[in-house]
Formats: C-alpha cells, structure tokens, sequence
C-alpha cells in the first residue's frame, strides 16, 4: 500500500528564508523517498515521481526548495494528500524529513533490537543544530571562557564550578513552546531509543551532541506524579497536595536522572580515546548505587568511596551487587568528597559527584515531567530536600528553561527543605544570604543529605534567590513523625521525604503556602531503602525519639476468644 503526504519544511525549523515541500511516500518495503506528485482515484493513490531523493548518502538528494511545489499547492492538486508541517513527522527537530525519520519509515524487524533500529533510522540524517557547552557559574558575570563537554574539567580557572549552557537561539528557533510541548509529550510511554526514558525524552535539552548509541539508559524517569488527598486533607487541611515520586526510580533514587547522562557521556569519551580508566564518587549511599548500576550496564568500571556505618545496608548492597569497587572509610561524606577529588586529580577516573554539572542535566529533567504530567500548568510551591543542594539548582534550571523557552509563562516558588542537624544553607538563608558558613553534619536519619559543605551552594543561593525562595529546615523527632504520618495514609516515604513534609507543614502551619495552591513535595528515595529506621520507629527503639504514632504489632495467643478480645479493642467494638 503506498501512501502520500505533502510535507512542508518552514522557515522557522530550518532556519531558511524560504518554504520548501516533497513527498515521503512508502510502501512498508522501500525505503526510497520521492519529490511527487499525483492523482487520486477511489480506492487507489496513484503518483508520479518528478524527482527521486537519493537519501543513501549524506549530503545527497538536495533539491532546490523554489523549484517544489509549496505543501497548499500539492495538497490540492492531489486528492487525498494532508499539508503537514516538519515538525508533525520529524522526531527530532535537527533532523530533516527523509525515509529513515519521517512516515515512510519501516517498522523494526524482528533481527533488531531498539539501538539497532535507533542506529538504521539516524544513517544518513544531518548532525544535530543543537549544542551545548560548560561555562563557569558565574550568574550576572561577563566571561569569554568555554570548554567542550568533552573536555574531562569540573572547574573553572577561578576554581568557579561549572554549568552546561545550552544554545537557547538555537532551540527557540526550532519551534516555539507549543512545539516543545508537543514533541516532549509524543515521546511519553514509547519504546523507541533513547526516546522511551524521561530524561532523553528531553534529548535536545540534556545532551544533545551525544550519539544515539553512546546513551547508557535504562528508560529512568516519568515517574509518578500522585495526589496525596488523605495527607493533604486530614493532616494539612489541603486539598491540591501531589507527590513526585522520583524513588520510583531503578535503583530507587532521584540520582538515575542524572546519572544516566555522566556514564553516557564518560561512555562517549572512552569511545573517543579518552584514557578514562572508571567512574569514582564519593557517596552518602543514593548515588554510589546509582553510578554502579549504569557503569555495570556499560561495562565501566565504578569506584565508591564510602563512609563507614553511616548508610544503610540497602544502599550499601547495591553497589557491592553491581561489582563496584567499594572503598569503606572511617570518616563522613565530606571526608569522602575531599578524598576522590585528591584521587581523581591524579588518576585518570571521572568524578561523578554533583560537583560535575552533567549530572544536573538530567535532574531538570523532573522539573519538566512535572509540568507535562499537569498538561503545563505551572504548580505554585515545589519542595525539595536538600544536601549538596544540586537538586534545587536542576530543578529550578528546568523550569526556567521551560519559561525561557515559552513552554510556561511563569516558575513555581522554590522551597529547599534541609535537615536541622545538616543545615548549613538554613543558616546562609536565615542570615539574609550574607554570609555562608560550612558546618559539622551530625548524624541524621535522612542521611542522604547529612552534608556541612554543600558542593552547589552557590548554585543553590542563586537558584532561591531568582524565585524569592524559602529554606526551611527539620528536627530528627519532626522527620519520624511525619513520615510516619504520611506512610498511614497509604505513602512509604523516606527520611527525607520526610524533611519536605516537615518544611510543607511549618510554611502551611504559618500561612505562606494556602489551603488551595497546588503543591509538589518531590520525593527523592524509595521507603524501602530506610526500612530500618522505620521498624525502630514502631518498636520505640530510637533513642531520644517519642514514637508518637507508633503501630507495632500486637502479640496474641493463638485462639480464637483472644484473637476476639483483640479485635473488639482495636475496633471499639461492643
């Protein structure tokens, strides 16, 4: 069955003064691609080819866009032809329409896999018309200094931490917000390579030079955005509370997002030569388990480094299970950081703490799933729990490059919710930003973010500053109570979670957040992992912690009469 369609190639996507049409026609065999036109009869679509593409070759096939018929013209000479625009058949907006990107592409035979058809449907297609390129963070400041993300650099000449600037003339000039929207949303739910993941759903805004089949991806990402309506009402009195559950994740932390995009491109650097011997990072637990799964799926090696008896025995297997080298030290999570900084300065191994802004790009990429799972509308208040503070950052870089690009015409207030006894940025915020002093982290249940010298704080001061942010911060009894609050009205949060809810409590308790503003509290870990701190919880075995809502089991003969006693006790009945 051969089909036609009339396809019209703007101004706007190519960057062209000029507007151009042709014919993708296919027959679900060919792969041959025509400049066409044709007649129409019940039941038959018969064509006539004027000019035929030669797409087998880069650079061939060009045809000059004045000498074909503009798309209105075709479309009503032949019966039965649709006008569309590029951007309705193109799966990437760099890429031209051709055999292999547009509707005369084959279905993926049964011999391939996604990355080999991924790999087919790219040959011939023109590189991408997106970049991107790290620049010193340095917001309000003039600098001419660049580097190539494939440059292996975490700083600045300054020592000033890096960020991934994206082209954004570029990007604009691809399509307007409706566009991006669009070709976001159509690539939700799918199988195609890389497309089926969250963060390279968003491919052009994250990493948009890398190869296809370079991307080290498990399809993270599009979790779940959930209404927490018990919570909300009988706890907040809240009516439009939602949880974005990044834990739902492969390795159960909000940390896959962004390390799919480091080991993707530490994996396109091995390819290029580089002598990168493996990936290190020191860690808190999160995010040695999520380098370790993604270097396993490459095939690169990880190292870990550790503090000892400070995370939880879930965090711990999962990078032993994945065959990392794990280093156990007798020190905190400062201690390790300062550590693999001194190695990797002196053996080729990447540094993949959130020092390095790759991993950035693919944590903003929540920021954007939460506006595509409210069809676009912006939420009033987005709480995140902060320890390094690269998150609030990425979350706020997500959104402003939705509002910059017209996705959106406004940003969310940004809450930055920290543990009290891991609270340095609390403190910078409660003395008006002046002044910002590292501190001793002491032990927390939210351990994740038991971090004194935050790596990003710059990033995150600037980030509050820009949305007239709030940090709130909570105690260690808060943190258990709440979360044990909201596992009883159906959640399984973890500690720090729990440090968001605490912070959503005290700002609804005060009056700054309303009864009816929509409130996104983002949820970093999966419950599971802590389920330690939970049993000792209920069991009223922390020390210094009152087990208000304690639920332990109940010990009962096993009879019938005793099992009754029980039960009309428990629910009071007569």
């Amino acid at each position: 069955m051969v089909r036609a369609v009339a396809v019209t190639s703007s101004s706007a996507s190519l960057g062209l003064g000029v507007t151009k049409s042709r014919f993708v026609v296919c027959d679900g065999l060919s792969s041959q691609s025509f400049v066409m036109v044709g007649t129409h009869r019940k039941g038959t679509r018969m064509v006539q080819p004027l000019t035929k593409v030669n797409a087998g070759r880069r650079g061939a096939g060009l045809v000059r866009a004045d000498a074909l018929p503009s798309s209105q013209e075709v479309a009503k000479n032949v019966p039965g032809a649709q006008a569309v625009s590029l951007e309705e058949v193109a799966p990437d907006s760099s890429k031209p329409i051709s055999e292999s990107n547009g509707p005369s592409s084959s279905m993926k035979s049964r011999n391939e896999n996604i990355r080999d058809e991924a790999r087919r449907q790219g040959a011939g297609c023109s590189p991408t018309t997106f970049s991107a390129k790290y620049v010193p963070f340095c917001p309000g400041q003039e600098t001419d200094e660049e580097y190539s993300l494939d440059e292996v650099i975490y700083r600045s000449k300054t020592g000033a931490l890096l960020d991934v600037q994206h082209d954004i003339e570029a990007l604009r000039r691809a399509g307007d917000g409706n566009y991006w929207k669009k070709l976001f949303d159509s690539r939700v739910g799918k199988t195609t390579w890389p497309y089926g993941s969250g963060v390279w759903s968003k491919k052009e805004w994250v990493l948009p030079e890398i190869d296809d089949d370079d991307i080290v991806s498990v399809f993270e990402g599009n979790s779940n955005l959930f209404w927490a309506e018990r919570f909300g009402k009988e706890a907040l009195n809240m009516s439009d509370l939602w949880v974005k559950h990044c834990g739902i994740s492969h390795t159960g932390s909000f940390k896959d997002l962004g390390m799919t995009v480091l080991v993707s491109q530490v994996n396109r650097l091995r390819k290029l030569g580089k002598p990168l011997l493996g990936v290190g990072c020191a860690s808190t637990g999160d995010t040695s388990a999520a380098l370790s799964a993604y270097c396993a799926a490459a095939g690169i090696p990880a190292i870990v480094f550790l503090p000892a008896n400070k995370i939880s025995i879930a965090q711990l297997v999962q990078p032993i299970a994945n065959g990392a080298l794990v280093l156990s030290m007798d020190t905190d999570f400062d201690g390790c950081m300062r550590l693999i900084r001194e190695v990797t300065s002196e053996l080729p191994i990447y540094l993949a703490n959130s020092l390095n802004s790759l991993r950035l790009e693919g944590q903003k990429t929540a920021a954007i799933e939460i506006l595509q799972q409210f069809d676009w509308e912006v939420p009033d208040w987005v709480i995140v729990p902060g320890g390094n503070l690269g998150n609030i950052y990425a979350f706020y870089k997500g959104f402003y490059m939705c509002k910059e690009l017209g996705l959106v015409d406004r940003m969310p207030k940004l809450v930055c919710a920290q543990a009290a006894n891991a609270n340095p940025l609390y403190r910078a915020y409660k003395d008006g930003w002046e002044t910002f002093k590292p501190v001793k982290a002491l032990p927390t249940f939210a351990s994740a973010i038991q971090i004194g010298d935050p790596v990003s704080i710059d990033r995150a001061i600037h980030a509050l500053s820009q949305v007239d942010g709030i940090v709130e911060e909570a105690t260690e009894q808060e943190i258990m109570d709440v979360c044990a609050q909201a596992d009883k009205s159906g959640m399984f949060t973890c500690p720090h979670t729990g440090v968001a809810l605490v912070a959503l409590q005290k700002l609804r308790g005060r009056g700054v957040i309303g009864a009816n503003d929509r409130t996104v509290v983002v949820s970093t870990a999966h419950g599971l992992k802590f389920t330690q701190s939970k049993v000792d919880y209920h069991s009223s075995e922390l020390p210094e912690i009152t087990s208000k809502f304690a639920n332990p089991p109940v010990t009962v003969p096993d009879d019938f009469g005793s099992i009754m006693d029980v039960l009309r006790q428990k629910l009071a009945l007569r």
